[in-house]
């Protein structure tokens, strides 16, 4: 059986069994996706052509005839819809946040993990036939400045402990965000001074309204762990692979005699300021001639017991280095600091560079959320499947009773060389091949390659000329996308959703 013949087979086999894998990248709600694609306009003679299709032989009177340009009328209601004495319309999200009502506060732990949670109160202004009645606002970020330094607020909830994309106001038009701010440095007893920005919108995709800032916010000590006097580290050492792979940091250090710390913490370990907190730890405890006579694995979070003049090696094993690759593909050293709670001050030094293998010096094309505004939206998304398959990873819109269709693709370099990605040439549709269709790139193609240099990111929007599912399209129900990078070994799948107009169904 010829490869190409398996090749198809495999990926229908895929495309029908896809229920079966498990999901591992955010759901999308079709209003997201709606709303991110906007309509979908048919085609015209220059679609045919980039699409490889003779414009001549095709006619296109069927479709403009079903157009949104040109809808079959409906009837009118005679009579105006309200509630509550307002025009249905008037409901909609609108609500203004009003600066001067905003309070701020915040709590942390004076040497522990270096978190300051972030409370904001927030308030609609008054009512008003501008602002319309309380409902909901869209936070697209919330920036907390400390010093000179922005954070964008993590974790953030509203009170009723949705994610703050979407933030519900109170019957009062009242509504309280929370999250966490992370700081590279040890924190003592004293005070944090910090402001905040809010960016948000009335309506899911609309335009950002003037940002709410409120300065004078304060967080303040809840614990005191400190010691009085910390650790004494007497050597350090740290190698990291080239080109991103594996690290490891080894700290040598003697508790005090006397005012040091009870136990210490392993916690967050910063390798050129990325922060990193799920890596192996492991400690040995010395006796007093320099000879090992205990250890176990630590957990990063976790307690140790220490007692004065004890004398231990820790060590963090890194798996995967996510510096940028300009790092860890040249061979200089890499600056650390990794935090311990109850110790007043970092455990500092470097990863010197040894060569890796040579492969993990190779361009690493890696698949993102399909949409760059959603949570996470930069970390890779993980295989789902055999056949390195990646579920969720392509999102997109078809015409109700129509004919076409787009769709989104994100990719990423997480090498060290540039990579090239030729434009797919395979697309699956329900299981079948769509007559036509073609790529438009954020990053300029060379013919049908695209170039990706290190870290670089591209967009890829597919325009379909359906065919396969035409007596499909007046249900709502989302359609299965396959998409295959055959050169890169990527099998991407995901859904279409309705767009819902109903006007090419009359």
């Amino acid at each position: 059986m010829k490869k190409q013949t398996l090749s198809i087979l495999l990926a229908l086999v895929l495309l029908l069994s896809i229920s079966i894998f498990p999901v591992f990248a955010q759901e999308l709600s079709e209003d997201e996706v709606s709303g991110y694609f906007g309509a979908i306009e048919d085609w015209t003679t220059q679609d045919l052509a980039l699409a490889g299709v003779d414009s001549e032989a095709v006619d296109l009177t069927e479709f403009e005839a079903k157009s949104v340009e040109n809808p079959v009328p409906t009837a009118e209601l005679t009579d105006e819809v309200t509630v509550e004495g307002e025009k249905g319309v008037d409901l909609q999200a609108k609500s203004i946040i009003d600066p001067a009502t905003v309070t701020l506060s915040g709590e942390f732990v004076a040497c522990g993990d270096g978190k300051i949670k972030i409370e904001i109160g927030l308030k609609r202004t008054a009512d008003s036939s501008s602002t319309g009645m309380p409902n909901m606002i869209f936070v697209k970020s919330v920036i907390v400045t400390i010093g000179t330094t922005d954070y964008e607020l993590q974790n953030c909830k509203s009170q009723y402990g949705d994610a703050c994309s979407k933030v519900y106001l109170d019957a009062s038009g009242n509504a309280t965000l929370t999250g966490y701010v992370e700081i590279p440095r040890v924190l003592d007893t004293t005070p944090v001074s910090f402001d905040v920005e809010i960016n948000y919108s009335k309506t899911a995709h609309g335009a950002l309204e003037t940002p709410v800032t409120k300065s004078g916010g304060s967080a303040t000590s809840t614990k005191d762990l400190c010691a009085t006097e910390g650790v004494d580290v007497v050597a350090t050492k740290g190698i990291y692979e080239q080109c991103g792979g594996k690290a490891s940091f080894k700290a040598d250090i003697e508790v005090p005699d006397e005012d040091g710390p009870e136990c210490l913490v392993p916690a967050q370990i910063y390798v050129e300021g990325t922060s990193y907190s799920n890596y192996t730890c492991r400690y040995t405890r010395f006796g007093s001639e320099g000879y090992p006579f205990g250890g176990d694995y630590c957990t990063p979070g976790k307690a140790i017991p220490v007692k004065p003049g004890d004398k231990i090696r820790f060590e963090a094993i890194i798996n995967d280095l996510t510096n940028p690759v300009a790092e860890t593909s040249g061979g200089a050293d890499l600056n650390v600091d990794w935090r311990f709670g109850y110790n007043p001050a970092m455990i500092s030094g470097v990863m010197e560079s040894v060569p890796g293998p040579a492969e993990l010096c190779d361009a690493k094309i890696v698949p993102l959320k399909p949409l760059d505004s959603m949570e996470d939206a930069n970390d890779p998304i993980e295989p789902s499947g055999w056949y390195n398959t990646y579920d969720k990873a392509v999102v997109g819109l078809y015409q109700k009773c129509g004919k076409f269709a787009v769709m989104q693709i994100r990719l990423r370099n997480d090498g060290a060389k540039t990579g090239f990605i030729n434009l797919p040439g395979s697309v699956a549709v329900n299981g079948g091949a769509p007559i036509a269709f073609y790529w438009l790139s954020s990053v300029a193609p060379h013919g049908n390659k695209v170039a990706l240099g290190p870290g670089e990111i591209v967009t890829l929007v597919g325009r379909i000329w359906l065919t396969n599912l035409i007596s499909q399209t007046n249900s709502d129900g989302a359609a299965n996308v396959a998409v295959n990078f055959s050169d890169l070994g990527l099998y991407m799948t995901g859904s279409l959703f309705s767009d819902r107009v109903n006007w090419r169904c009359y």
